[in-house]
């Protein structure tokens, strides 16, 4: 397949071929074929995916679809609205317009969630030291996205911002390197650090409150065939002015929690269950709780520091 960086095509023939539905994005272990026809979301990806491998060719097999789309021909017009079609049926609420980043986002999330067998797949950031990597476990509000951008500028290398993505053989993690979804107060926390041109414009009023997406750095790109064995799993709660501590938990209690927030775990069945306890022999794993990001990068520094070789 030839290839190359979004960047280095011609933003008419990247417009053109998002238009048509002939690009096809190479991110790691998926190649999605997409289609937008709407100026914001064209924008949208050519600036957060710029570094991304993609092909400009009809003729390319894809794992997954995505197409942007009114719901109806009448919201094409009037009021006009927006919905992420991966190819299948799906319940999609309605964006409106200005908010077609949001459901280009989220139509990739589904497409993986809910497409994937190959891989067993769990809801949490993962970053890497060398080869070694970090799960980052939370339910929504918890500070994972705020931690894993955190991460980033400590050098740790970006797999995931969303999806913990288990080789069910090699008991390791792909890497599957997207903009980390900031919401509401995370945005200028990360901007703060990672400085605004890293980060898109934020969509208001959405769903989630204020949404922002910080992009994946060129070389999370050139590294996204490398996986990592992991090593650490936290469970992060950013609570304000909270003092920070750790307190360790059992393997058993980390699983199930994985096991919850896995939309394919129960699909794939016993390969997920022996490729979950593989993955899980020598971890350690830890529910952190701090009131700043400085507080949760000093906590994930020690824990690692004491865990990982």
């Amino acid at each position: 397949m030839n290839r190359r960086a979004l960047s280095d095509y011609p933003r008419s023939d990247v417009i053109h071929a998002l238009r048509s539905g002939t690009l096809a994005l190479d991110l790691g272990p998926f190649l999605t074929r997409i289609k937008l026809s709407d100026r914001r979301s064209i924008d949208f990806f050519r600036d957060m995916y710029a570094a991304c491998p993609v092909s400009i060719d009809k003729a390319v097999l894809c794992d997954f679809s995505l197409c942007l789309r009114p719901p109806n021909k009448f919201r094409k017009y009037f009021r006009r609205q927006i919905v992420p079609d991966p190819g299948f049926q799906f319940p999609a609420v309605p964006l409106p317009l200005e908010m077609s980043p949001l459901a280009f986002e989220m139509g990739l999330n589904l497409s993986v969630a809910l497409q994937c067998f190959r891989f067993a797949i769990f809801h949490a950031g993962v970053v890497a030291d060398g080869d070694n990597a970090l799960i980052i476990a939370a339910k929504s509000g918890g500070g994972k996205s705020t931690l894993t951008a955190a991460l980033m500028e400590e050098d740790w290398r970006l797999l995931s911002d969303e999806f913990a993505i288990l080789d069910l053989d090699a008991a390791t993690l792909k890497a599957y390197p997207r903009p980390v979804s900031l919401k509401n107060a995370s945005i200028d926390v990360v901007r703060g650090f990672a400085g605004s041109g890293q980060v898109s414009d934020t969509l208001h009023d959405t769903p989630k409150g204020a949404i922002a997406y910080r992009r994946p750095r060129p070389s999370d790109i050139e590294t996204m065939q490398r996986a990592a064995k992991p090593r650490l799993i936290l469970f992060p709660r950013f609570t304000d002015g909270a003092q920070a501590e750790s307190r360790e938990i059992d393997l058993a209690d980390a699983a199930m929690q994985l096991i919850a927030s896995s939309p394919n775990y129960q699909v794939i069945g016993e390969r997920a269950f022996s490729g979950l306890m593989t993955m899980l022999e020598g971890m350690k794993a830890y529910e952190i709780e701090y009131g700043s990001t400085e507080d949760s990068l000093a906590l994930v520094r020690e824990l690692w520091k004491a865990h990982v070789p």
